[in-house]
């Protein structure tokens, strides 16, 4: 019985070689983060859950503009139970997650999905981040799209500060998280983001 247990828990997680190749992380690096707490995967055999790789990958994007010791000391200060609530809710209730420095103090915040109150909005919301990443000079209207949708009201001045902030964008590094699974040919797949 425990080994037929054990076979569908397999199915339905990731390897930690599965995991090393969907976020980058190395086998090393992975273990110092179950160590620190952060990430606990099941024991004997290590297996990750499809949210934990999700939150992986998103603290490895992290790593890119911020050091491992820095996401650490931010994510040690959470109660133990608030980390497993972010990486509970990270696939359907988090649209976008914000690491920022502002005064010396790291913060962390994570913003529910977006909502339009028109097909216009959404529309101005979608061309506007279109321009962004194809690296074009945003005016005030594409700007004051992306901003009020994401923290749902208007700009709070007239300044928005880009340094020292990561904004990671969840539903977008989903979808590069099963592209790369995709290329993978990874064994039940479906089954193991659910």
């Amino acid at each position: 019985m425990k080994q037929g247990l054990t076979m569908l828990q397999e199915a339905a997680m990731f390897s930690e070689k599965q995991v090393v190749a969907l976020t980058g992380f190395s086998r090393k690096r992975l273990y110092n983060l179950s160590i620190s707490k952060i990430v606990q995967p099941q024991k004997d055999p290590i297996l990750y859950t499809w949210k934990q790789v999700i939150f992986l990958r998103m603290l490895y994007l992290l790593r890119e503009d911020w050091s491992l010791q820095m996401l650490e000391k931010i994510f040690k200060a959470f109660p133990d139970d608030k980390i497993e609530e972010i990486i509970e809710g990270i696939d359907t209730s988090t649209a976008i997650a914000l690491f920022s420095e502002s005064s010396g103090e790291l913060q962390f915040k994570i913003l529910g999905p977006i909502t339009f109150d028109s097909d216009l909005e959404k529309y101005a919301f979608n061309k506007s981040l279109e321009s962004f990443k194809e690296g074009k000079l945003l005016d005030y209207e594409k700007t004051h799209a992306i901003v009020s949708c994401i923290i749902g009201d208007e700009p709070n001045g007239s300044k928005i500060s880009i340094q020292k902030q990561t904004v990671i964008i969840i539903p977008e590094l989903i979808r590069e998280l099963k592209k790369v699974a995709d290329g993978l040919n990874i064994e039940y797949f479906d089954l193991k983001v659910g």
